[in-house]
């Protein structure tokens, strides 16, 4: 099996969800005065086990349990739908900035071709920290919970905003064991209003990682839009027949060049920045290069 092969083994590129949903907006959240029923994530055991400490401020109900965890990231489970969990999460003292949602697509398998295996994700927000929670799983939902980093995103080419504060959620990593080659998907958006969603297979040579020299194990997608990326990209999936004019699909060009950063210490949960130049707008033409930091909070083992 070739590496390609064990890529899509591990996760199916975003690319052909794009495809699959452009051929078949402000998004908000209130936080109530009172907490609901239940318990902080911050606030200790209770008769049904240790509540998490990752996230202080995160209310829990008694019937959510947290089955993994770690000072980056929690998994819930619960017998609720997915709209309620959601609903739960965002009514503590996290509030709700930004969703993704399928719309008419909202399949679990829509959902994995598009970098996470869910049926919707939440982006939540308490003073300066952002977490991402992953939804999927209806009508048993869980939750996947997990750090944002926040940073300066380079995304340069034409008509493009070159450095601008942003965050990304960096929602699945896999590792291959045969080869040790990492495949982050990821979600991000900037303050210039430019956002997007993909995959990078990162190969591994010891404790250090360089961007897979086979181009095609590359998607990248971008969009201009007028409120947040989450809820925009929604709207996309929304209308599947309606291509948004500030969509665009990228593509490894004929200059393409990549290289990836690690920090020190992130052997576990692989952290820092992939850099890609030469890459081609399919829709507007001309090249793009993009900067892009990541963060592992976990890293599943595949075949």
């Amino acid at each position: 099996m070739t590496r390609r092969d064990r890529w899509r083994t591990g996760a199916v590129t975003f690319g052909a969800a794009v495809v699959l949903a452009l051929t078949a907006c402000t998004g908000g959240g209130s936080t109530p005065d009172t907490a609901p029923e239940g318990r902080p994530a911050g606030a200790g055991p209770t008769e049904d086990g240790a509540a998490p400490a990752a996230f202080p401020g995160l209310y829990l109900a008694a019937d959510v349990v947290p089955v993994e965890s770690s000072d980056t990231r929690i998994t819930l489970a619960s017998g609720r739908r997915c709209r309620d969990l959601s609903a739960m999460l965002a009514a503590g003292q996290w509030h709700r900035v930004d969703r993704l949602t399928f719309g008419t697509l909202g399949s679990a398998e829509v959902a994995l071709l598009a970098g996470f295996g869910g049926v919707a994700g939440d982006l939540l927000r308490r003073g300066d920290r952002l977490i991402f929670a992953g939804l999927e799983g209806d009508p048993a939902c869980t939750a996947t919970v997990a750090e944002v980093t926040r940073g300066e995103i380079g995304i340069e080419g034409r008509g493009l905003p070159g450095a601008s504060p942003g965050w990304v959620a960096t929602t699945r990593c896999y590792r291959s064991k045969a080869d040790g080659a990492l495949t982050v998907s990821l979600y991000f958006d900037t303050k210039a209003k430019v956002g997007g969603q993909g995959q990078v297979v990162l190969t591994r040579s010891g404790d250090r990682y360089q961007v897979d020299d086979d181009t095609s194990a590359l998607t990248l997608v971008l969009l201009r839009h007028s409120g947040r990326y989450l809820t925009s990209m929604s709207a996309v999936y929304a209308e599947p027949n309606r291509r948004p004019a500030g969509l665009s699909q990228l593509v490894a060009g004929d200059s393409f060049r990549a290289e990836v950063t690690v920090r020190d210490g992130t052997a576990d949960r692989p952290a820092g920045t992939v850099e890609i130049a030469g890459l081609a707008d399919e829709s507007r033409g001309g090249a793009v290069s993009v900067s892009l930091p990541f963060a592992c909070a976990h890293v599943t083992e595949i075949r």
